[in-house]
């Protein structure tokens, strides 16, 4: 089983994150930040079968146009004020995909490669973080 995301998930999940977290004034985009760098250490304590799962999601993602995805992020948001099964699936995806994409981006970790302004300078947050 899988332990990490493929590329093609982290690709994917930089996509999405793109349409969660766009570039907005002084906010970079969240592939810009190349924070999707940290996202296989964000789950690493998930269940080998849900990453198996999420790579399989993502995979069948990638292969979708920008206006399928931003259907299914606007779906997942509305799902909050909806009943049913197909709701109750959306707001599961709502918050797994969301905790990976906003958890990277306000993590205060950006990609290597990344030199501007981080999302928590911009807003002026600092947090006190004890490495192991």
């Amino acid at each position: 089983m899988a332990k990490t995301l493929s590329n093609t998930a982290l690709k994917t999940i930089n996509r999405i994150g793109d349409i969660i977290c766009p570039k907005n004034g002084e906010f970079p985009s969240y592939s810009e930040t190349g924070c999707v760098e940290h996202v296989n250490s964000m789950i690493i304590y998930a269940p080998d079968a849900d990453i198996g799962d999420l790579n399989m999601l993502l995979s069948i993602l990638s292969v979708m146009p920008s206006s399928v995805l931003r259907w299914l992020v606007n779906t997942m948001t509305a799902s909050h004020q909806k009943e049913g099964g197909f709701a109750t699936l959306m707001r599961q995806l709502d918050f797994g995909l969301k905790g990976i994409i906003l958890g990277t981006y306000y993590s205060g970790k950006v990609g290597s490669n990344y030199s501007g302004k981080k999302p928590t300078e911009v807003i002026e947050f600092d947090i006190n973080r004890m490495e192991k």
